[in-house]
């Protein structure tokens, strides 16, 4: 029988606001569950023979579940957690005996509910090497798990990034870079969700490209794909990790700016909006490539849909001043969320 295995050493090199940048380009925390990581928690749990079983993402400071069986929770603190642990190292990690081991002993998922004891984790790495989560499967008594049972997690493991790089490729929009409609729709559902527990403030941003009809017009479409690109570059630059791009519609876009109060948010709206103006073509050097924002901060209870109307009045505002603007909204719907347009 292979030897146990033991943890090995961390990846020189990973810094930790890589790591979690790169896990934020997922945009996979706190979304609803999906069948397909679903099928692969069955499936391990059936293989193991094991009571738990997680696929889970490390956050700043917690550790999130997309799909768990056993755990009854969808998040626990970081620093209590095996998988903190995992993710330092470039394998899986075993622990046969939480109860022996010091680094886990005392923590509260061992002493407390779900009851750990036995635990092996195989990280989940991006292609550049970030290791944003980990695949593990948990036991309520002492077990020892073999190399042949860390080469076995691993392949699931595997499967569960080829999942998620699938899951981005699908949602992402590939002249831009930014997400598509339905992907951006439920990002910015669960930014909402996240926002009911911390309080931070948030804000929405809709542009859309001055006069993009008239540029695919003149000069043809490869020129209109040139430009969008061009935005999509710009705009990406401008995000920070946590934020949310989505392109909406043709020339329409979305910005969730998350952690943002709105004043801050018009002032680095405005540096986009020059940088857009600074953009030139070769095939039409005298043409600018402008366009309109519309900003909504987010009053508490305020739904998407709500926020979406809000700012999409303050960009119809923006367009009145005649276009290339940034037009701020600080108000409420009539009568409260939901009840009629935004007055001009």
């Amino acid at each position: 029988m292979p030897p146990p295995m033991t943890c090995r050493p961390g990846i020189a090199g990973n810094g930790e606001a890589r790591r979690i940048a790169a896990l934020r380009q997922y945009h996979i925390l706190d979304t609803l569950p999906d069948r397909e990581f679903d099928i692969i928690t069955r499936t391990v749990q059936h293989v193991f023979n094991v009571p738990m079983t997680a696929i889970t993402f490390i956050d700043s400071y917690r550790q999130w579940f997309k799909s768990e069986i056993g755990m009854d929770r969808r998040e626990t603190d970081r620093a209590s957690s095996f998988c903190n642990r995992t993710i330092e190292g470039s394998g899986p990690m075993a622990v046969a005996d939480a109860l022996e081991d010091p680094r886990f002993s005392s923590s509260p998922l061992v002493c407390g509910p779900p009851h750990i004891r036995a635990y092996l984790g195989a990280p989940l790495p991006t292609p550049e090497g970030h290791n944003i989560g980990v695949l593990c499967i948990m036991d309520h008594a002492p077990r020892a798990f073999s190399s042949r049972d860390g080469a076995l997690l691993t392949h699931f493991a595997q499967l569960v990034m080829e999942r998620l790089e699938l899951r981005r490729s699908i949602s992402e929009d590939m002249l831009t870079g930014a997400c598509m409609r339905r992907a951006f729709e439920e990002q910015f559902a669960a930014a909402l969700h996240r926002r009911q527990g911390s309080g931070d403030e948030l804000t929405l941003v809709l542009f859309d490209i001055d006069e993009f009809k008239a540029f695919n017009d003149t000069y043809g479409h490869p020129v209109g794909d040139r430009i969008l690109r061009a935005v999509g570059r710009c705009t990406r630059s401008m995000i920070r990790p946590g934020d949310i791009f989505g392109r909406i519609g043709g020339d329409e876009f979305a910005i969730v700016l998350n952690g943002t109060p709105l004043a801050t948010a018009e002032r680095r709206v405005e540096r986009l909006r020059r940088r857009f103006a600074a953009i030139r073509l070769a095939e039409a050097p005298d043409a600018a490539v402008t366009a309109s924002f519309g900003l909504a901060g987010a009053p508490a209870g305020a739904t998407a849909q709500e926020l979406m109307k809000i700012a999409d009045a303050a960009l119809y505002a923006a367009k009145g001043r005649g276009k290339n603007a940034v037009h701020m909204s600080t108000g409420l719907l009539p009568g409260g969320p939901g009840q009629g347009e935004m007055p001009d």
